[in-house]
């Protein structure tokens, strides 16, 4: 699938977020606004694509495009679609870059649901204002959306929210107190498991990704620690929990079961 990188492997995109309904839908990330689109030469980076179960693929909606034009939150245009659920007669991005909620229809047609305004930086460091970045999208017991957020530089532990969403009203937060949350999945018996890229300290310390379960009533349980930047969680049919390690690192990546 499309993909880029430097030399080295690092500062890699490509595919980000991936959802089932009948046929794949996954994300291919961007990371940049119009000037950057053209440099990386791609007409697929920043678009919804659908994927048969024999690897054939098309792009299912232009995801940058809709930030390029419409650039719904206001301020720097940038697009990176994330998170991704596939429903029946939609699919929901997070675009992390353009900080929206969109629709993606089956014919492609782009709509914004919900946009995250930036909110004020509580420290000295960084600008007065930081980015609110949707990453993960899941769909609740109670039927509403939740979104899980990474606050932008510096990164303050803490700033980062769980929102919960119904259609036609705006955003409110559900649970709070969180870091650099990159993905959400809940388990059936209403639990939420929550991954954090890092926690505590300053940018990204060390090892210090996190999955937590997170009750109905926002009481959290750290249930693995120690992460060197991982990126996704997903909930199995047998009730494990499946997490992905190592997101940044070139050649590591892995994915750890934890049993039920």
């Amino acid at each position: 699938m499309p993909s880029h990188a430097l030399a080295d492997g690092s500062q890699a995109g490509g595919p980000n977020g991936i959802s089932f309904q009948g046929t794949a839908y996954i994300t291919l990330g961007l990371g940049g606004g119009i000037q950057y689109a053209e440099t990386v030469n791609s007409d697929f980076l920043g678009t919804l694509i659908a994927m048969t179960f024999n690897g054939k693929w098309k792009v299912n909606a232009d995801v940058a495009l809709h930030e390029f034009e419409e650039n719904p939150a206001g301020g720097p245009i940038d697009s990176n679609p994330y998170g991704v659920l596939a429903d029946a007669g939609e699919r929901l991005v997070v675009d992390a870059g353009a900080n929206a909620l969109l629709r993606v229809r089956p014919n492609g047609t782009v709509e914004t649901l919900a946009v995250f305004p930036p909110v004020p930086n509580p420290t000295p460091v960084g600008p007065p204002v930081i980015e609110a970045v949707p990453t993960s999208i899941a769909r609740g017991p109670d039927g509403a959306l939740y979104v899980g957020q990474l606050t932008g530089f510096p990164f303050v532990p803490g700033l980062a929210n769980i929102f919960r969403l119904v259609p036609g009203q705006s955003p409110v937060v559900h649970c709070s107190g969180f870091k650099t949350i990159v993905s959400i999945a809940f388990a059936p018996g209403g639990d939420l498991y929550v991954v954090e890229h890092a926690t505590g300290g300053i940018i990204f310390p060390p090892n210090s990704g996190r999955v937590s379960r997170v009750a109905p009533n926002c009481a959290r349980v750290p249930v693995l620690e120690g992460l060197d930047r991982p990126t996704a969680v997903a909930v199995g049919s047998d009730g494990a929990i499946y997490v992905t390690n190592h997101g940044i690192t070139p050649g590591a990546g892995e994915v750890l079961k934890i049993a039920p």
